[in-house]
């Protein structure tokens, strides 16, 4: 296996975080305990999982500015050390975890959430192509592509309300 188009991080990444369980060369292969597969197989599946919640919030997928890249890489080398620490009995995936009522799986999940909704306005103002849904340009926008005024999509007299402009008085 190799670590995908749309996947961030490498195996020498997770390897330079926990280089006890990498071999002598600081690698990992198919005798290192997780495996070399192993590893960017955990690469690839974080980084599906981080991938489909920067979607849901907006982002072009891949991310390929160099900042938000280094920083998203940074981070899933950092689940996939911890990952590789609790296949070797250790860490917080280890068998003395401190959330032990969690799967694993929902403690990564809540990771990638929090790192990703801390972290979204930045990655945008970084430059990080971002996509607003259209429902929020309909409430936020005046004016229309071509230049025109919006409206809202219900009156407030459709409510029974009456609006008055006190400025005409």
């Amino acid at each position: 296996m190799t670590v995908g188009a749309n996947s961030y991080g490498s195996a020498a990444g997770v390897a330079s975080y926990v280089p006890r369980y990498a071999n002598n060369s600081a690698t990992f292969d198919t005798n290192t305990r997780p495996k070399l597969a192993d590893v960017e197989a955990f690469i690839n599946q974080i980084s599906s999982l981080v991938n489909a919640l920067l979607a849901s919030n907006g982002f072009k997928i891949p991310i390929t500015q160099s900042d938000v890249k280094s920083a998203i890489t940074v981070f899933i080398e950092q689940e996939v050390a911890a990952i590789a620490e609790g296949i070797n009995g250790s860490g917080r995936f280890g068998p003395t975890t401190k959330t032990p009522n969690q799967s694993r799986f929902k403690i990564i999940m809540d990771d990638i959430e929090a790192f990703i909704t801390q972290h979204a306005d930045g990655f945008e103002n970084l430059g990080a192509v971002r996509d607003k849904p259209s429902g929020i340009e309909i409430l936020t926008r005046g004016f229309d592509a071509a230049g025109k005024e919006t409206f809202p999509i219900f009156q407030r007299n459709a409510f029974g309300n009456w609006f008055e402009n006190w400025n005409k008085r």
